[in-house]
């Protein structure tokens, strides 16, 4: 499980340098279960924007499903957290979501630093 993660942090730093065409910095990726039910993966990233994000959706959800293939996450739920008054992305989020989060978080926007890709 160690070198899957290890794996697939290395892989998404270098899908998103490509993509965006300059280095873009992914210092961790954690793959959780929360005690509500939720599991996940959280992506964190350096020298992302949301404009860009926004341009490129598509096929960062692409890849953000690809990767979460690997530990048997069926995400419905595929966010980007920002920094509040700013346009840098601080992480992406990938999320299973339990049926008490599902009503929480697909039904409205959660909060103001998080965008829904997915």
């Amino acid at each position: 499980m160690k070198e899957t993660i290890k794996k697939d942090r290395e892989e998404f730093e270098k899908f998103l340098s490509d993509l965006i065409k300059r280095p873009i910095f992914v210092p961790e990726m954690d793959v959780f279960a929360s005690k509500c039910g939720c599991f996940g993966i959280m992506i964190m990233v350096r020298g992302v924007l949301v404009d860009e994000v926004e341009i490129l959706k598509k096929r960062i959800v692409e890849k953000l499903k690809e990767i979460s293939k690997n530990y048997d996450i069926n995400p419905n739920w595929i966010f980007v957290r920002v920094i509040p008054s700013s346009d840098d992305v601080v992480s992406f989020g990938v999320r299973e979501l339990c049926g008490m989060c599902k009503e929480e978080y697909i039904s409205k926007t959660p909060r103001p630093d998080l965008t829904t890709l997915y």
